[in-house]
């Protein structure tokens, strides 16, 4: 039996609550357990090979106090469009945005980013889930 079940059964014990407002309060505890096992359960999804849309990254507070939840849903095709984008870029800039993000500590070639990599890495993406279970969060990234 979990600590917040023992307390409402002691304040009953102790006449500090009626046994209504008491089964009221373990009704809400119940419900409140169902809803948070049912938010750990990974969710199953189903997806034909080669038809993956978003990019999702999901964190989730295991906190009361902390309630703040993130849902992030990126599509792909914002990402193929992005490297066509780069693609037309003069050489001059895409030399200064390399430059840019190599001083923030990523280096790479931005001229050598080909739409066909990118199909590529959408590929190997179907099969990517990352899973990071700590005290505080629940981190999901995922693409369906």
């Amino acid at each position: 039996m979990n600590e917040e079940r023992l307390k409402v059964l002691n304040m009953i014990a102790e006449g500090k609550i009626s046994a209504e407002e008491g089964s009221k309060l373990l009704e809400a505890l119940d419900k409140k357990d169902k809803l948070a096992s049912e938010q750990a359960e990974p969710v199953i999804r189903t997806k034909e090979k080669g038809n993956i849309n978003y990019l999702y990254v999901d964190v989730t507070p295991k906190k009361e106090e902390n309630k703040e939840k993130v849902h992030v849903k990126v599509p792909l095709a914002l990402v193929r469009a992005g490297v066509n984008i780069a693609s037309m870029l003069p050489a001059d800039v895409q030399d200064k945005v390399n430059d840019a993000m190599g001083e923030k500590g990523m280096k790479f070639d931005l001229s050598s980013i080909k739409p066909e990599n990118i199909e590529e890495l959408i590929q190997a993406l179907e099969e990517m889930e990352v899973n990071i279970d700590s005290d505080e969060h629940t981190v999901r990234v995922y693409c369906a």
